[in-house]
């Protein structure tokens, strides 16, 4: 006997679309409003939805806002082709959604999707890493080994160390709220030590109402009155405490700057976190997150980043780490006119190295097509229409292309 798996169909456009399901394995949950929706889910185990926003003008902030609710969903848009030609629709699509079908839609097509879709979610369930979610955003191995490690932590002290912008505190707060744990935090560079310890009693004193995830960062600042403070208290029942820590393992014993007994506590459990320079690909991954998150925050549809931006990306050292590159997505966001982000607008461009930039496949392509597309609009006096039949490309694709590569018309 077939288990029958539920998928949600999200009816957000006007028109009633309905399929005729010849699938007994699947049952096909319909709503139309958002609120009732967001009962089913809040109540059910469903894992694959689909969206049907064919008639929609737009996306809404207020369907958008929703949809960040239900990240753990693999959403399946139908839209219109006339849709997928518009920006904030493309965004739409690469910020909320696995896969996409454009009307007409052909359901046994649709249903192929739900099918992989369903199976990406039994993948994701699987590896367990319930952990990964909303930000916490990596396919490195190293970073992933360290979402498994802190996900499996069971004791009472964990030390997270790692560089300035690797994303602790983050980390901490996102296992606070997978544990179920109140998120309290004490920054050794921020508070005064003559109250550290008031303010650190306080919290504790809390831990009798709701369990507590305290994340300590900048131990190495701690005075030692502080530190055998802290220590005292380690057995306290209710606490998770979390320390964050700018120094590696090594270095610990040359320092000299802890007291035994708390240099006991953070050897309890020590994970470090990889910088963001020797997480490969992750640069490019965490890069694209950040640009489709922060451009839909300040209104701005860019569609991706310029083959010069991916390539100083891929390159640059990223001291700063992953807070330096959300700053330099921010400076491109605020000052680019363009659909696709450059290394210039995020200032990033005097960190190429043309001499090794040449060298891919991939690079020579694209300079061909760039190459291409100047000569063919340049024959056609820029009229896009007659260009895109001359390179067998729709005209939506050959503004893409113009934009990416910034050619001038």
């Amino acid at each position: 006997m077939t288990l029958e798996r539920e998928v949600l169909v999200l009816q957000h456009s006007s028109s009633v679309r309905v399929w005729d399901n010849q699938y007994l394995d699947w049952s096909l949950v319909r709503h139309s409003s958002l609120k009732t929706a967001g009962l089913y889910l809040d109540s059910s185990e469903t894992s694959v939805a689909i969206i049907d926003c064919s008639d929609t003008e737009k996306p809404s902030f207020r369907l958008e806002r929703w949809l960040d609710n239900y990240e753990g969903v693999f959403w399946i848009a139908i839209l219109s082709q006339c849709q997928l030609l518009k920006k904030e629709w493309q965004l739409f699509v690469a910020m909320h959604c696995y896969d996409y079908h454009t009307t007409p839609v052909s359901e046994e097509r649709l249903f192929i999707t739900i099918g992989r879709a369903y199976g990406m979610t039994r993948l994701k369930n699987k590896l367990n890493l319930s952990f990964q979610r909303g930000e916490i955003v990596g396919r490195h191995e190293k970073f992933q080994n360290t979402l498994i490690y802190l996900q499996s932590h069971k004791g009472e002290c964990l030390t997270l160390s790692g560089e300035r912008g690797t994303g602790k505190r983050l980390l901490t707060k996102s296992l606070a709220e997978l544990r179920g744990l109140q998120f309290l935090e004490l920054d050794a560079s921020r508070i005064d030590p003559a109250v550290y310890i008031s303010r650190f009693n306080s919290i504790v004193s809390k831990c009798s109402e709701k369990p507590i995830c305290l994340y300590i960062n900048g131990v190495e600042l701690l005075p030692r009155y502080v530190q055998h403070h802290i220590s005292g208290c380690a057995s306290i029942d209710n606490i998770k405490f979390v320390f964050g820590c700018k120094v590696s393992s090594n270095e610990l014993d040359e320092l000299d700057a802890f007291v035994p007994e708390f240099l006991l506590l953070l050897n309890k459990c020590w994970i470090d976190i990889p910088p963001l320079r020797d997480r490969g690909k992750d640069k490019l991954i965490l890069a694209k997150y950040y640009l489709y998150k922060l451009s839909r925050e300040l209104g701005k549809y860019s569609l991706g980043f310029a083959n010069d931006a991916e390539d100083a990306i891929e390159k640059y050292s990223w001291p700063g780490n992953v807070t330096e590159l959300i700053e330099k997505v921010m400076s491109g966001l605020s000052c680019s006119e363009t659909d696709y982000l450059n290394a210039e607008s995020m200032e990033l461009d005097d960190k190429l190295t043309p001499e090794s930039s040449n060298l891919s496949l991939r690079k020579a392509r694209e300079e061909a097509d760039a190459l291409a597309i100047k000569r063919v609009l340049e024959l056609v006096s820029g009229r896009p229409g007659r260009a895109a039949e001359l390179l067998c490309i729709s005209r939506a694709s050959l503004h893409r292309l113009i934009a990416r590569y910034g050619i001038r018309r």
